[in-house]
């Protein structure tokens, strides 16, 4: 089934009011938030799964106090309030708000007397280990087992509750569903992330753009005009910390977090190469360094299996946007199965170091996917995780997605924002083309969506009437899963938080944009395992996320404090000097690439590329759905620290 707003109404935020809600039919019952999966859509159903299948599944726990917590969490994120940018540490967040002895000792109890393995306990979940016929029955539902077109799992097909004599103490059970690939069958959905244009060869010289129109090109009549600037051959360093107004100290005394599946075990080695080839300052010892967990190791074997470029992307990016912050690599463990409960789990167990271990003052994960593949359950254990976060002044970032509209696996009226950018907890980060000139400032910035056309190998004509086809841009929408936050309101249009007055208002992504275009994108360096180290342009909103992510480091030193959660003031600053209102252009952008990106027959020879048409979401004045409030300025640092 695909999960809609009713499955998830009163239930997708988990421990909204304290405590889950109490179902009606079920007095003795709490009911916890919805555990059914839309990966069952058109997948076989075997009936109850039988005593073989063993269910490894956790129980979130709810605390001492979750109302409190939410409250000190939002003041602590509130500019104005006498609480804001006073965090705790994980310690005192653990005593003040954390699960008592006798809370754990209560779910434990109670998991025993279920016939239930208990595997340990955090301050954060109970990891529990029972058969599918034995969690059916005490979680009061049932859970199938599914195999059809090469695809074998388990799911629960009803909602879950447990008794009230625990049930206040938890907040989610996650783990109850589980699927793997047997056939070379492969679920759709993701946003995918940007196909790298270094490596795609033109079929003819080309020349690149050092500065947005440093050159120009011919082209055949298109929008009236015959010719167009080219594409830049990708932004140095140098040009992106003059766009953003950073300097060499610019994060110091902040700690970054990426986050990511797998790890590169030259990313330092090729980012000091990187740097130095640009005569910047690479990682001083101890400025950049690689957290794990447990499993790592078994899971991404001894190469690691990093998920290039995107490492080395979000790496070099934090640095080159905050030169003196550290940077702590947090690497999730390594899944086959992509976009599976699995990997959900694995990211957020890494989010949870982070948290656990106060990691780092700011984190960035570009781990995009569709909302519509989580649960309410597995939602509502990030929030958790992010919530204390904010109250520990942590601030989380997450890319919008590459796919403007792209849907998916996502049906109406669930659309096709990615989670967890959506979570009310974490800033959605999404993308701009920005145009910097000769003198490193920002000549024009436009909301990220490029639409190419072919040009025919004479070059003559067009294959596709320009516009021609969309091929990425910036993701953002309406949430499924979140009502609308405080913060939002009186910021986003009405009609995008109501779906034009069809539903509840709900959170609208992205909150914030920053460069994302391949056609302004910028330069890293990063060597492929078994192969040499090369130069690439990149981008894409998983660029845009660590950006931000930089910038919002770079506040800590003159504000005094972390800048945490940072939602609730960059709403307040939207209409400052530190954002720049992306809007609509008057005319079509056009700009001459070598070639297409995700081009339906690969790389062809020189592309149209009609910039700021991201598909159907329209850049507006003010809060649209493709940039948010807008973009960094030169003053978004200095406005962030002013709170």
């Amino acid at each position: 089934m695909t999960v809609g707003l009713a499955a998830v109404a009163g239930l997708a935020l988990g421990r909204a009011g304290g405590v889950p809600a109490v179902s009606a039919a079920t007095v003795q019952r709490v009911a916890l938030p919805d555990p059914v999966p839309s990966w069952t859509q058109g997948v076989t159903s075997q009936g109850p799964a039988g005593g073989g299948v063993i269910v490894p599944f956790r129980l979130y726990l709810a605390g001492r106090a979750p109302a409190a917590e939410k409250a000190f969490a939002t003041a602590a994120a509130t500019p104005g309030t006498s609480a804001y940018g006073k965090y705790l540490t994980p310690g005192q967040f653990t005593s003040r708000f954390g699960p008592s002895a006798a809370q754990v000792a209560a779910v434990e109890s109670w998991a025993r007397t279920q016939g239930f393995k208990v595997a340990g306990a955090t301050s954060d979940y109970v990891s529990l280990t029972g058969t599918a016929p034995g969690v059916s029955q005490a979680l009061d539902t049932t859970i199938d087992a599914y195999r059809s077109t090469g695809v074998t799992g388990y799911a629960p097909v009803k909602g879950a509750s447990l008794p009230a004599s625990i049930g206040h103490d938890v907040s989610t059970a996650v783990g109850l569903d589980y699927f793997s690939f047997t056939s070379g069958a492969r679920r759709g959905g993701t946003i995918p992330r940007r196909t790298p244009a270094a490596g795609q060869r033109s079929a003819a010289p080309y020349t690149c753009s050092s500065w947005w129109g440093q050159h120009t090109s011919s082209i055949p009549t298109a929008e009236g005009r015959t010719s167009a600037p080219d594409a830049v051959c990708g932004y140095t360093p140098q040009q992106l910390r003059s766009a953003y107004g950073v300097t060499a100290d610019s994060g110091k005394g902040a700690t970054i977090a990426v986050v990511l599946d797998g790890s590169l075990k030259t990313m330092r080695a090729d980012a000091n190469r990187f740097f130095a080839a640009h005569h910047l300052p690479g990682f001083s010892t101890g400025q950049f360094t690689v957290n794990t967990g447990t499993g790592f190791t078994r899971s991404c074997g001894a190469s690691g299996s990093p998920d290039v470029p995107e490492e080395p992307l979000d790496v070099e990016t934090a640095h080159t946007v905050a030169p003196a912050a550290k940077v702590v690599y947090v690497a999730a463990s390594c899944v086959q199965s992509g976009d599976s409960p699995e990997q959900e789990q694995a990211f957020l167990d890494a989010e949870t170091r982070i948290v656990d271990q106060h990691l780092a003052d700011v984190e960035t994960d570009s781990f995009s996917t569709v909302e519509c593949l989580y649960t309410p359950a597995m939602a509502a254990a990030w929030s958790q995780i992010m919530e204390r976060g904010a109250a520990e002044g942590i601030g989380f970032n997450f890319d919008s997605g590459d796919g403007g509209d792209d849907q998916g696996a996502c049906q109406a009226p669930v659309y096709p924002v990615t989670f967890p950018a959506s979570d009310p907890w974490a800033s959605a980060v999404g993308g701009t083309s920005m145009e910097i000139g000769k003198s490193g400032a920002v000549t024009a910035e436009l909301g990220w969506g490029d639409n190419n056309a072919e040009l025919n190998q004479a070059g003559t004509g067009y294959q596709q009437t320009p516009p021609g086809y969309f091929a990425e841009g910036s993701t953002g929408g309406r949430s499924g899963l979140f009502a609308e936050p405080a913060w939002q309101r009186g910021v986003v249009p009405s009609g995008l938080a109501t779906g034009g007055g069809q539903q509840a208002a709900g959170r609208v992504t992205p909150d914030v944009s920053a460069d994302a275009s391949p056609m302004t994108g910028w330069l890293i360096g990063y060597t492929p395992p078994g192969s040499p180290y090369r130069t690439m342009l990149e981008g894409g909103t998983s660029g845009s996320s660590p950006a931000i992510a930089a910038l919002e480091a770079d506040a800590k030193a003159p504000a005094g404090h972390a800048i945490g959660f940072a939602d609730p003031l960059l709403y307040a600053l939207h209409a400052s000097a530190g954002i720049a209102d992306v809007k609509p252009t008057a005319s079509p952008a056009l700009v001459l690439a070598p070639n297409c990106q995700n081009a339906p027959r690969g790389p062809v020879h020189r592309c149209l590329v009609t910039m700021g048409m991201d598909a159907s979401l329209r850049v507006t004045t003010g809060f649209d759905d493709v940039t948010g409030i807008g973009a960094p300025t030169r003053q978004f640092v200095a406005a962030l620290a002013k709170g």
